[in-house]
């Protein structure tokens, strides 16, 4: 019965490090598919305001014209 239990003991300690490293992988994944995301929306935002400036300066053009 104590083999039993120090099996069991050792299985779920197995169990509890795997769980842990898979979390870890997890998240860190995660975390770069986020950070590609934000880089993703950055370029969009500064192609927003590229955007802007040039309708800006095409109706200044045009006023002036």
């Amino acid at each position: 019965e104590k083999s039993a239990h120090a099996v069991n003991g050792v299985a779920a300690s197995a169990v509890g490090k795997t769980l842990s490293t898979l979390i870890i992988a997890i998240r860190n994944t995660v975390d770069s598919g986020l950070k590609t995301i934000n880089e993703a929306l950055a370029t969009v935002k500064q192609e927003d305001k590229s955007s802007e400036v040039t309708k800006t300066e095409e109706v200044r053009t045009n006023v002036k014209s």
